[in-house]
């Protein structure tokens, strides 16, 4: 069994201790003790910081990383980079507050390895409204993901509301991922995909992610495990068995039905019970998002 997570928040959680915080959620033993292989780091500022502020925090979570970074871990800024023998880490910025109104902060990220970008969180900033806002891109958020397609840099449209979906839909052509989010259709929430924003996804190649928080899976009475599996079975009807995977959001939740990623032999087993296909568990636990990233990335 092999593990690729597109979205943890353990980068700015527990950043005095990235990598090996017995508290965390993620930690890089019991992640290489489940097979993980892949894990997307977000790079997640706080709604109270802006502008400088958030720019500082962002770097200086970044050069916390690289005097952190272990030698069994790789960070990831091209497909040849990626080593079979490692744990891959690939770094994400999580609501782009650093990237402030200036496009050459954009560059300085990429120069500094980062390569996706979660254009909000759930409040406005320069580029775009998040998912409690009114509206979409501004023409500044259009530049950047114009900017970000030349760089093959990946777009996350994960916080994003309906008309900065559909601007990102209508602003570019290639492939985009939405990191950590389910589907509207088993639960109606807000941080959940529409059908037809799951096809578009689909239709492009991209990726989707299972978001493990309890809020966004179900309701309280709810058997949770048994609605991520209802999440994952919807998606794979509209068409998403190359394109679905996990983006837990490990160290970023509150409550989830499972303890942290030492939970991937069970969610394993669950999906090998419930779809009956080895083959489209190992798409969905892994080599989804592995392709998706090494057939992305420069």
């Amino acid at each position: 069994m092999k593990i690729s997570d597109a979205h943890c928040d353990t980068l700015t959680a527990f950043r005095n201790n990235i990598f090996f915080s017995e508290n965390a959620h993620w930690n890089l033993l019991k992640f290489q003790s489940v097979g993980g292989s892949l894990q997307y780091f977000a790079l997640f500022t706080e709604p109270e910081l802006a502008g400088d502020t958030a720019l500082s925090f962002a770097v200086n979570c970044l050069g916390r990383l690289r005097k952190q970074l272990p030698d069994a871990v790789q960070l990831l800024t091209k497909s040849s980079d990626y080593d079979d023998s490692k744990v891959n880490i690939l770094l994400s910025i999580e609501g782009a507050a650093p990237i402030i109104n200036d496009i050459n902060n954009l560059y300085a990220f990429y120069s500094l390895g980062v390569r996706a970008m979660t254009l909000t969180w759930n409040h406005r900033n320069f580029l775009a409204d998040g998912i409690d806002e009114p509206f979409g891109l501004t023409s500044f958020g259009k530049e950047v993901i114009l900017e970000m397609e030349k760089l093959k840099m990946i777009v996350d449209v994960s916080h994003l509301n309906v008309a900065g979906f559909d601007d990102v839909v209508s602003t570019i052509s290639s492939p985009f991922i939405a990191s950590h989010s389910n589907a509207r259709s088993v639960f109606d929430h807000p941080r959940n995909l529409y059908d037809e924003q799951i096809q578009e996804i689909i239709r492009r190649n991209g990726f989707i992610g299972i978001n493990l928080y309890s809020n966004f899976l179900g309701n309280e009475q709810d058997n949770l495990k048994n609605k991520m599996i209802e999440h994952i079975e919807h998606i794979l009807k509209l068409g998403g068995e190359n394109v679905l995977g996990f983006g837990a959001d490990f160290d970023g939740i509150t409550h989830c039905p499972f303890t942290g990623v030492e939970s991937y032999p069970e969610i394993y087993n669950m999906l090998k019970i419930a779809l009956s296909d080895d083959d489209l568990v190992d798409k969905i636990m892994f080599r989804n998002l592995k392709d998706f990233t090494l057939n992305y990335i420069q």
